[in-house]
């Protein structure tokens, strides 16, 4: 079975081609945005975030003092977002990453402690990143300090970004092979979707989690990807040989 590896992901998915770029974000607007959700909170204090996409690996801007593997109980890493500003285009939009309601599960992922005092300059540049799209809502939710399943570990009050989905750009939730198709072909200014995918994985496997959705969809987008297997002519197996000779022996001559 091929495997998902950047080199194939370089080697397979098709460049990006020219065509519309999406619309530029307001920053006066999102700023504003950051800190109307802020107010009230002690500025001395600092705050949680719950990173469950590129946020677990591009957050170093943000100066974080802690960064520790989590569970956010009540949702769900999903592909329920179409992407035209950073893996897709507004031409050839890909699939993103968004949290979804499910009461049953919990999703792995990181969590990023940014300090105070003046922690909206800490949370600025994260702000910028998840909120430019307009697709997420920035909510207060309760994670767990725990790589484990079983529902143990210190509760934490954190910030964390949620599919909207009266947004136009929620796609909702695609079958697996759908979306397979999708990140196997997509690209933006930002690099592929497929590259996305793997760097999520190996990110959640490296600090002691398993995700099944994005293992799933690596093994599907890896044999999207991945060249024919030319197969050599083969001899029969022994048993077909067997009776080849025993049909030939029992034949008059």
């Amino acid at each position: 079975m091929p495997k998902l590896t950047h080199d194939l992901i370089e080697r397979a998915v098709p460049p990006l081609q020219p065509g519309r770029e999406a619309p530029l974000p307001d920053e006066y607007r999102l700023r504003a945005e950051m800190l109307v959700f802020l107010h009230g909170r002690d500025p001395g204090l600092g705050l949680w975030v719950f990173a469950y996409g590129a946020l677990m690996w591009q957050f170093a801007e943000a100066a974080p003092d802690i960064v520790a593997p989590a569970r956010l109980p009540g949702l769900a890493r999903r592909y329920t977002v179409s992407d035209i500003q950073d893996r897709g285009t507004p031409d050839a939009p890909s699939l993103t990453l968004a949290l979804e309601e499910a009461p049953a599960l919990a999703c792995a992922g990181l969590l990023v402690h940014l300090p105070g005092p003046k922690v909206e300059d800490h949370l600025w540049p994260i702000w910028q990143q998840e909120m430019s799209g307009g697709f997420y809502e920035p909510q207060w939710r309760d994670a767990l300090l725990s790589r484990a399943h079983d529902g143990s570990g210190a509760p934490v009050r954190t910030l964390a970004f949620v599919a909207r989905h009266d947004h136009p750009l929620y796609a909702g939730e695609k079958p697996l092979g759908t979306v397979a198709d999708t990140l196997a072909r997509a690209r933006g200014k930002n690099g592929t979707a497929a590259a996305y995918l793997l760097d999520a994985a190996e990110t959640v496997r490296r600090h002691g989690m398993r995700d099944a959705l994005l293992e799933s969809l690596e093994a599907e987008v890896a044999q999207r990807l991945a060249p024919p297997t030319l197969h050599a002519p083969t001899d029969s197996s022994p048993i077909e040989a067997g009776r080849a000779r025993a049909a030939r022996g029992a034949a008059p001559g």
